[in-house]
């Protein structure tokens, strides 16, 4: 199948079941084609051109990542293969047939999962720049949040990150005398704290 002719069926396909195609650029298409069907949150991918399925088109149900780009559904692939020779309307109702059925409850639930890893990613991240700001450090967004402060008390290094989406954990790096003074202070406080 000729990267114009597939572009053509998939447009075609698109506006039957009601989604609009997104296209790479053709330099990307030359020995794969492929296309994405979109539409609210809903991305099929449309595919054709690996050496082994030349006559065949590869539709599957495409799932959304969270803000650190983790996925949001896990196991088989929701796919299945229609003939290039088919015209668009058959390959519409190939895919409102046998792929939507499968793909549309399993794309509400990568939603929802999603929302809620994004949920958990925000509030960690809050969590860390509240501490780097009292502590007057930078922080810098990552897939694990988390400041070192060093020289703010004179010989008293620390490793702060988040636990989960209400806790923060930290680490001290400090001389042994030291720490047993640390351990005493945190002892102290939290008896005052339970009076």
């Amino acid at each position: 199948m000729e990267t114009q002719e597939f572009k053509n069926k998939i447009e075609e396909v698109g506006k039957i079941i009601g989604m609009i195609a997104d296209f790479p650029s053709d330099e990307d298409m030359h020995w794969h084609r492929w296309a994405h069907l979109k539409k609210d949150q809903q991305s099929i991918r449309v595919s054709n051109g690996d050496y082994q399925e030349q006559n065949k088109l590869h539709i599957s149900g495409a799932f959304p990542t969270s803000i650190k780009g983790e996925s949001s559904r896990y196991g088989n692939p929701i796919d299945i293969n229609v003939s290039v020779s088919k015209t668009p309307e058959q390959i519409a109702r190939d895919i409102e047939r046998r792929l939507l059925p499968l793909y549309l409850p399993e794309l509400e639930k990568a939603i929802d999962r999603v929302n809620r890893m994004n949920t958990y990613h925000q509030k960690r991240e809050a969590n860390i720049r509240k501490m780097a700001e009292y502590f007057g450090v930078e922080f810098k967004p990552d897939k694990d949040p988390s400041i070192y402060v060093y020289d703010k008390i004179p010989g008293l290094g620390s490793r702060i990150e988040t636990s989960g989406e209400e806790n923060v954990k930290f680490t001290l790096e400090v001389a042994p005398d030291l720490t047993i003074k640390v351990f005493d202070l945190l002892k102290e406080v939290n008896q005052n704290e339970n009076l």
